[in-house]
């Protein structure tokens, strides 16, 4: 009874190991090219320009563009650098709904930051439909 109780037990760890039909979770950051990307790393922004009032659009290595938008964020629309970080703290992937830290860089009292969310990813059809001095 015991042998069979534990060979019970050693199959189910087994089996956990066991490779499944998806891929493993977050192995993959980029969606297929016929829907918007979900998630990026914070090290893959290229680009970014400011969009409406406490809006900033950033570009991703690969292409995609994600919208950001958080009250009280430090003016991004006048800095040539700014950094994103999850709100978290932990690891370097955001995915649109998380929160984040922006931080634009201020000589005199240190990084100016505020709260900020991701709203979503934008499709190239939106990309291209952003007013040119929006667009990341």
């Amino acid at each position: 009874m015991r042998r069979s109780i534990a060979l019970l037990f050693a199959l189910s760890g087994v089996a956990a190991c066991a490779p499944t039909g998806g891929a493993a979770p977050g192995a993959r950051l980029q969606a297929p090219s016929d829907e918007p990307a979900r998630c990026f790393q914070q090290d893959r922004i290229i680009n970014f320009k400011a969009g409406e009032t406490q809006q900033v659009y950033v570009r991703i290595f690969g292409g995609d563009v994600f919208a950001i938008r958080g009250g009280g964020c430090p003016d991004v629309s006048t800095s040539n650098v700014f950094s994103l970080t999850p709100a978290t703290g932990v690891g370097s992937r955001i995915c649109v709904g998380d929160s984040v830290r922006v931080a634009v860089p201020n000589t005199r009292f240190g990084p100016d930051q505020c709260l900020a969310r991701v709203e979503r990813s934008l499709t190239p059809a939106e990309v291209e439909a952003l007013p040119g001095i929006q667009r990341p």
